[in-house]
C-alpha cells in the first residue's frame, strides 16, 4: 500500500460529502489533508481518521472563498506529504428562499465559497501539483450537482454557483488538454443530498 498510498486535499472536509469522501480515501489507506471553517470540528474528524485507518490526516482551517488562505493550507500540505495527487473541491454554501426574499450578501456568500471556492482550490491544486520537484501530474475532482444543469426554484444562489462552476472546469479542462498537461480535471455531479445528516457530521 505504502507505494501506492496518495496524498488528498479535501475542501469542506469536515462533514457531509467531504467528510464521507475522506473516510472513504482513508480506509483505502491513503493521507488526507481537510480544509474547512470550523478548527474544532476539522481537528475532531482528523483525529478520527488517524486514529481509525493509521493513516496522515492534516487539519487545515481556511475559508475557501479567501483565495489566500486556500494557497496558505495548499503549501501547508505540500509541504507535510510532499507532493499532492488528489485535490477534491466539495465546500459549498447556499440560501433556500425565494430570489425576492435574498439580499446581495446572501448572493456573495453563497458564490464566493460554492463557485469561487473551487476556482480557488483548482488554482491551488495546479499550483501545487506543478511544483518544483513534483511529477506534473495529479487529479482534481470538483463535486458539482444536477442543479448545475437544470436550475430549480429557491437555488438560485446554489445553481447560480455551479453553472458558474461547471463553465469553469470546462474550460480549464479544454486548456490542460490543449497543453498536453498531465493532470485531470473531472466533475462528479450529485443528487440532491442533506448534508447536516450526512455520514460524518
Amino acid at each position: 500500500m505504502a507505494r501506492n498510498k496518495l496524498k488528498v486535499v479535501i475542501t469542506g472536509g469536515s462533514a457531509g460529502v467531504g467528510r464521507a469522501a475522506a473516510e472513504a480515501f482513508a480506509q483505502h489507506g491513503h493521507d488526507v489533508a481537510l480544509i474547512a471553517r470550523d478548527p474544532a470540528r476539522l481537528e475532531r474528524a482528523a483525529n478520527e481518521l488517524a486514529g481509525r485507518y493509521g493513516v496522515r490526516a492534516l487539519a487545515l482551517p481556511a475559508d475557501v472563498a479567501n483565495a489566500e488562505a486556500v494557497d496558505g493550507a495548499a503549501e501547508a500540505a505540500l509541504q507535510a506529504f510532499g507532493r499532492l495527487d488528489v485535490w477534491v473541491n466539495v465546500a459549498m454554501a447556499t440560501a433556500f428562499a425565494p430570489v425576492a426574499a435574498l439580499n446581495a450578501r446572501d448572493i456573495e456568500r453563497g458564490t464566493q465559497v460554492t463557485y469561487l471556492g473551487q476556482v480557488n482550490g483548482m488554482l491551488a491544486a495546479l499550483r501545487c501539483m506543478r511544483a518544483a520537484g513534483h511529477s506534473g501530474r495529479g487529479t482534481i475532482v470538483n463535486v458539482g450537482s444536477a442543479l448545475s444543469y437544470r436550475a430549480v426554484p429557491l437555488q438560485s444562489v446554489y445553481c447560480g454557483a455551479k453553472f458558474a462552476r461547471r463553465g469553469f472546469t470546462d474550460a480549464l479542462r479544454s486548456e490542460l488538454l490543449h497543453d498536453g498537461v498531465d493532470i485531470h480535471l473531472t466533475m462528479v455531479d450529485l443528487p440532491a443530498i442533506n448534508t447536516p445528516n450526512s455520514t460524518g457530521r
